[in-house]
């Protein structure tokens, strides 16, 4: 792991400060200059080499720990480190973006139509048998809440979805695809619970997990077609 004391930083005009101390920490951090868990310089040795008070520095780099980038640990041992990537908070913020652009249900399901259409495209091609067994535990978890006669099946759909995204085998249509799901599903547990809904679910699941296992890629996109738009169509009934 490089040694964070030979990335240097340069001094910065006052009136760009703050985005100029940001541009230059994310920099080296995104081109891999600073690895996760590397600890950046002290906040004193910061604002030597950028040229600015410790109190603009400090500012920065909660913005940067805002963003995910670093955490920064109080107390002996102390100081700020570069994170690990987390597919989750990237996820929480881009749903919160989409809240905040007060995305519609058609437009989510338009995007869904869009992107889990490719989804199992890649799925069907790419999906490995730990990925088939991970679809069927929540299709089978499911159908056995559905037996035990509790009709909410949100999580089990959650689940299922996030493990076809896996088995996509590409980091950004996962991050994307679960930054729409989080939205669409809190709508679907306001109005469930609705047994025939969760029905559809689980025959849907399977006939999805079916058609991928035969890497049959043009019936999984047929099927994911008709599953987005029949809860579409299901969600619009029963928020009326």
């Amino acid at each position: 792991m490089p040694d964070s004391h030979t990335v240097k930083f340069r001094s910065v005009r006052v009136t760009r400060a703050s985005d100029d101390v940001l541009r230059q920490i994310k920099a080296s951090i995104l081109d891999g200059k600073l690895e996760p868990g590397a600890r950046l310089p002290a906040e004193k040795e910061l604002a030597e080499q950028f040229g600015l008070s410790r109190i603009t520095i400090r500012d920065a780099l909660r913005v940067l720990e805002s963003q995910g980038l670093v955490e920064i640990k109080v107390g002996a041992g102390g100081g700020a480190f570069v994170t690990q990537p987390d597919a989750q908070r990237l996820s929480a913020l881009l749903t919160d973006l989409l809240r905040l652009q007060k995305a519609s249900m058609k437009e989510l399901v338009e995007a869904r139509l869009v992107i889990e259409t490719a989804i199992v495209t890649f799925a069907a091609e790419r999906a490995t048998v730990s990925d088939f067994e991970a679809m069927q535990r929540a299709i089978d978890a499911a159908r056995a809440g559905r037996s035990l006669g509790d009709p909410r099946f949100t999580s089990h759909s959650v689940d299922f979805h996030i493990a076809l995204a896996e088995a996509a085998k590409n980091p950004v249509l996962l991050f994307t695809v679960s930054s729409f799901r989080t939205l669409f599903y809190e709508t679907l547990d306001k109005l469930l619970p609705d047994d025939a809904m969760a029905q559809r679910a689980i025959k849907d699941h399977q006939q999805l997990l079916n058609a991928i296992k035969a890497r049959d890629d043009q019936r999984a996109r047929e099927l994911m077609h008709k599953h987005l738009t029949y809860f579409q169509g299901r969600v619009q009934k029963l928020s009326t």
